[in-house]
């Protein structure tokens, strides 16, 4: 089955879409205290049908095609993207994308769907730069994964065998270059070739023939 159950429309819509929101509230409002402010984006409100939150300053902002069917829509605050912001297939009615913002500014964790609902991307921003876990997924399974730490590689990336759960490549990285050991597998999760990185510049390292690397 994969990392991720498959969804249907109905069921993405009622149970999927409340976890998520649930979450990208609690991320926003732990964000919005922690982190220092970022240059605001103000949003293009033409189209957009704008309802009041009595007793608050947020607003719900929702655009809508000639149809009447929900292109995008979220939370708004002081005419910016503030909270969760949804954007939808063109021909299903399923999100496309949702993600988190603080002041009209990326901030917490992102998501991107294929037209069936399946999840196909994971990453985070702080202040809208690349933080934290991110993920790449192919028919619901990983193909690859990894950290960035203010918008940098930092630490362990794995790669993955198209449809499989089994690792091919392996590679560490510092500040965003390779540093340490680079790892490539085959199929059967054996050790083909062996690195040493260092700053980005390969130390040593080669073929690996029964156990031993040949340099």
């Amino acid at each position: 089955m994969g990392l991720f159950p498959r969804y249907n429309t109905s069921t993405f819509n009622h149970c999927l879409m409340r976890n998520f929101f649930f979450l990208l509230c609690l991320v926003n409002l732990l964000t919005a205290c922690e982190q220092k402010p970022a240059t605001p984006q103000d949003l293009d409100l033409e189209g957009f049908t704008i309802i009041d939150i009595p007793g608050s300053d947020i607003k719900r902002a929702i655009l809508s095609d000639v149809k009447g069917k929900i292109k995008e829509e979220g939370t708004i605050r002081n005419g910016r993207k503030h909270g969760v912001w949804v954007v939808y297939h063109k021909e299903r009615d399923v999100p496309s994308a949702i993600g988190s913002y603080v002041d009209g500014v990326p901030n917490g964790p992102f998501f991107e769907f294929g037209q069936y609902g399946h999840m196909e991307h994971l990453y985070s921003y702080t202040n809208n730069v690349l933080n934290g876990r991110f993920a790449k997924l192919k028919n619901i399974r990983k193909t690859e994964e990894g950290t960035y730490v203010n918008g940098q590689l930092e630490g362990n990336l794995k790669k993955y065998y198209d449809g499989r759960e089994s690792v091919q490549q392996e590679l560490n990285y510092k500040q965003n270059k390779l540093d340490g050991e680079i790892v490539y597998y085959n199929e059967k999760g054996e050790a083909t070739m062996k690195y040493i990185y260092k700053e980005g510049e390969k130390v040593s390292g080669g073929i690996v023939n029964g156990g031993q690397e040949n340099q």
